[in-house]
């Protein structure tokens, strides 16, 4: 037996790195991530209608654009490591080998579930980037823009000579370049204030940014799961859609419930249905100098443990019971 255990956890590990590797190497992927670090990043730049509420609406935009980002990429991951692989007819390959279909599909889950923190990372450092940027009557951080300018060039440069050199893939070293750029520029600025004077390290960010990214992060997880059990049927444009649709009705559950209270046990089945997402909307939480604890993130996350083990077992029957 425990032979047999190695055996099925190295399948698993392999099938999920070759996974998360061939989601890495997607164009997609590429163009998700930075496309979403960009509107975080520039967007409170631009808005000319601060009226003092300069911070506030670069953090209600950065964590917007986290949600919505993470949702194309999580319905996009789980339609091309799942549903394309089904539809091609690549997947009878792997079958024709002893692997069961439950640690392929627990595979491809993981895959996803990487990719998102991954995107979660880079989302977060944005975020940090995007308030202390943010123009502060109507005055910006020179050092910080230059700095900003110049990490496109410190990071793609040397993946696009990486590139040409070894014929590798160019996405998935740009993307973890520009993450570690992105990184050591959040360090530097919270060393420096706007003026460019040396502070106490740590200072001039906000750190509670950061749970607060986490919080929607494991929203998208819950998502993922969801993802992954639709795209043993459905292609990516059905999943993108429905996913949205399951955000915007989580986002109003509670007003839903209300609306159905006359139906008997409607509001009860609707809540149980749907995912809460409410709960994992931070910004409210962060208003007025809040900040997003420990036991709000455990909750958050046992909770979403629960809902997505259901619906990974209604996804893994679907997957189960398909032919190929």
């Amino acid at each position: 037996m425990p032979s047999v255990m190695i055996i099925r956890l190295k399948q698993f590990v392999a099938l999920a790195g070759l996974a998360v590797t061939d989601l890495f190497r997607q164009p997609a992927t590429f163009i998700l991530v930075l496309a979403n670090i960009a509107c975080t990043i520039l967007v409170p730049l631009s808005v000319s209608h601060q009226l003092g509420q300069q911070s506030h609406l670069a953090v209600d935009s950065s964590l917007a654009f986290e949600f919505v980002f993470g949702l194309l990429l999580t319905g996009y991951a789980a339609c091309s490591t799942l549903h394309d692989e089904c539809r091609s007819g690549t997947i009878l390959i792997v079958f024709s080998k002893p692997i069961g279909r439950l640690t392929f599909f627990l595979a491809k889950f993981t895959a996803v579930a990487l990719l998102l923190a991954f995107f979660v990372f880079c989302s977060g450092v944005a975020t940090l980037l995007a308030e202390r940027l943010a123009p502060q009557n109507f005055e910006f951080d020179p050092l910080g823009l230059k700095l900003l300018m110049a990490s496109p060039f410190l990071s793609f440069i040397p993946a696009g000579l990486l590139n040409y050199r070894s014929h590798r893939s160019f996405v998935p070293p740009a993307l973890f370049l520009f993450a570690l750029v992105l990184s050591v520029l959040v360090l530097i600025l919270s060393s420096f204030d706007r003026e460019g004077h040396r502070v106490v390290i740590g200072s001039m960010m906000d750190w509670r940014l950061l749970p607060a990214c986490l919080l929607e992060g494991i929203a998208l997880l819950l998502l993922a799961a969801i993802a992954i059990s639709l795209s043993t049927r459905l292609a990516a444009p059905a999943t993108v859609s429905i996913l949205l649709v399951l955000l915007f009705a989580g986002l109003i559950s509670d007003y839903l419930a209300e609306l159905l209270q006359g139906i008997p046990l409607s509001g009860s089945v609707l809540q149980a249905i749907l995912p809460d997402i409410q709960n994992f909307w931070p910004a409210d939480k962060l208003a007025g100098g809040g900040v997003i604890s420990g036991r709000m993130l455990g909750h958050a996350a046992l909770y979403a443990a629960a809902y997505s083990s259901g619906v990974l077992c209604l996804g893994y029957t679907a997957f189960r019971n398909k032919q190929f």
